[in-house]
């Protein structure tokens, strides 16, 4: 699996980078979309809680795998993660 996620371009920087903005984001969102669990008028949906979590980690790291993948298509000419000097010694003509 993490040869997957390499592949993909995520990083750990790239995930500690999505989940600090998935706390932030998520709290203004809760707060917002909470207020009346929090002034006691109704009941908590710990469901919906955690899924306003969820959404801004996601959209964090597709914004970032896509701007990481257009990056390397525009300057690296390529589509793939940086192929190591063994890869391009057994692939060279």
């Amino acid at each position: 699996m993490n040869n997957l996620l390499f592949n993909l371009g995520v990083s750990r920087t790239l995930v500690l980078r999505s989940t600090r903005i998935a706390i932030v984001v998520g709290t203004v969102l809760n707060l917002i979309n909470q207020s009346d669990v929090i002034f006691g008028s109704a009941e908590s949906d710990l469901a919906k809680a955690g899924l306003t979590y969820c959404v801004p980690f996601f959209v964090a790291m597709y914004g970032a795998l896509s701007a990481t993948k257009d990056y390397r298509k525009k300057t690296l000419g390529q589509d793939q993660r940086h192929k190591t000097d063994e890869d391009r010694r057994t692939r060279a003509p």
